[in-house]
Formats: C-alpha cells, sequence, structure tokens
C-alpha cells in the first residue's frame, strides 16, 4: 500500500504544478494535477496565498494562480535537498 502525501508534498505538487505551465493555472487544473479534490486544494492554496508562494489574478470570469518569485525560489531550494538526498540515498 502506497503511504499518504505529506502536507509538504501536496504544497510542493500545487506549487510544481503551476510552475509547470508557465507558472500560471486555473483552479480546476491544479486540482487533476495535483491529484487533489477541490475543497482539499482551498486549504492548501489559502496557505500558499496567505504566505506569498502564489498570487491570484482574475482575468474577467476566470481566476488563474500564478506562481511567485517566493513560490520559484521555494521550489528551486526543494530540488537542491532532493538533489543532496539523493546523493546521499536517503529517499526524499
Amino acid at each position: 500500500m502506497k503511504a499518504r502525501r505529506t502536507k509538504m508534498k501536496i504544497y510542493i505538487d500545487i506549487l510544481r504544478s503551476i510552475q509547470k505551465d508557465r507558472g500560471k493555472l486555473k483552479k480546476t487544473h491544479i486540482v487533476h494535477k495535483a491529484n487533489l479534490t477541490h475543497s482539499r486544494l482551498e486549504n492548501y492554496m489559502d496557505f500558499l496565498l496567505s504566505e506569498g508562494f502564489v498570487k491570484r489574478d482574475k482575468k474577467g470570469r476566470e481566476i488563474f494562480f500564478i506562481l511567485t518569485d517566493k513560490g520559484r525560489e521555494f521550489l528551486g531550494e526543494i530540488n537542491k535537498l532532493k538533489k543532496i538526498s539523493e546523493a546521499f540515498g536517503v529517499p526524499f
């Protein structure tokens, strides 16, 4: 049986899903790419918005979530940590 994702892994999955789509993504697309329900995504997005990792952008009736510089920097540091972890044979 596969282990559940940690909160940190879910935050990373959300940020990476936005990053992979040119840094801008609609909520429905985040739900699918990060494998979450809409209600679960709300809780995680509230945190990411309040901490400045993403920002909301409204174009007419459409709402997009945009990765901020802080979010990009965080993912860069996570990637460094992952490489170090793998170099020492420690699962990330």
